[in-house]
């Protein structure tokens, strides 16, 4: 399955959201990453069909265990990134 850059930038800001409240809006997304709320719920209706986010109607978006498994795997990485020096 083929993610862009935006599906992993959504998907990783939902995960750092929810680890910090278990209820994750869209506008709390849409304030995490500087864009406007139909952009993010736009981009959830996509991940949904990715079978990586679930989203109530007017609710809370839940990752799926997919999506929450890519997402950690990703920050983790990134973790791993900050970690090396600097290339010269």
């Amino acid at each position: 399955m083929e993610w862009t850059c935006t599906h992993l930038r959504y998907l990783l800001a939902i995960y750092t959201l929810s680890q910090k409240a278990p209820n994750v809006g869209a506008a709390a997304v849409a304030r995490a990453l500087g864009v406007s709320c139909p952009s993010v719920t736009r981009m959830l209706a996509v991940l949904a069909e990715k079978d990586l986010v679930t989203k109530e109607r007017y609710g809370k978006i839940t990752l799926t265990e997919t999506g929450a498994a890519l997402a950690h795997q990703l920050q983790a990485g990134l973790r791993d990134l900050e970690r090396r020096p600097a290339c010269s």
